[in-house]
């Protein structure tokens, strides 16, 4: 197995294990530690370590070590309004060449995250890996390689505070009745609507993830 497979690996490992919350914002991750865990060597950890911090979700700090990213409301902010032009544009370039096939991947994609909702507890890791999948397909279909890198460095700049937000179910709920609808506007070619929906969906989320962080912050003054 090469570096570059490994350090793929470790990047997923240590991905996953910031997405479910093991790895806390502002918590050191210990190089050394990460090797022994997986039995590797460092040099892969190192490789995992620049692409985490290229897609923001750590930082390194000199002479200090590598972090997991913090993440403000203005963060947020600014990471969702971005999320709104640049997903919107996406639906945009998709609605010109929208094949039948790509409504059916979308139908698929809509369908296996509602099973994942319709499970006791529910399954959200796959129902956030289907929600991206559902924005990348769009971006698949939309054709602009620029444009669906860009959207997925700042979905993974949120995505630890979005698996979060999901637990909350009726902002489950909301999302998922949001692809939905978003699915069905795109069925009838309405843009607009489609645009409309993605906008208001990116909105609730920003305001969720806001309030999660306010809270978590709070916390923190008051230990």
């Amino acid at each position: 197995m090469n570096i570059k497979s490994v350090a793929d690996r470790t990047r997923q490992f240590v991905e996953k294990r910031i997405i479910e919350g093991e790895y806390h914002p502002g918590q050191q991750i210990k190089e050394e530690e990460i090797a022994s865990r997986l039995e590797i060597s460092r040099p892969p950890v190192r490789e995992a370590f620049k692409f985490l911090e290229a897609e923001g979700l750590v930082t390194r700090k000199p002479r200090r070590g590598v972090f997991v990213a913090e993440i403000t409301e203005k963060d947020v902010w600014e990471i969702y309004m971005l999320k709104i032009a640049l997903y919107g544009l996406g639906i945009s370039l998709a609605m010109d060449k929208m094949p039948p096939q790509g409504i059916r991947q979308l139908e698929q994609i809509v369908t296996a995250m509602e099973k994942c909702v319709g499970v006791i507890p529910a399954n959200l890791v796959e129902y956030q890996t289907l929600n991206e999948s559902f924005h990348n397909c769009l971006m698949d279909i939309a054709g602009n390689e620029r444009l669906k890198k860009a959207c997925s460095m700042l979905h993974n700049q949120v995505k630890r505070f979005s698996y979060k937000s999901l637990s909350d179910k009726g902002h489950l709920l909301s999302s998922l009745s949001s692809h939905r609808r978003m699915l069905e506007a795109i069925r009838n070619r309405d843009e607009a609507l489609a645009e409309r929906l993605n906008r208001e969906h990116i909105l609730e989320g920003m305001v969720v993830l806001q309030k999660a962080i306010g809270v978590e912050g709070g916390e923190k003054q008051s230990n």
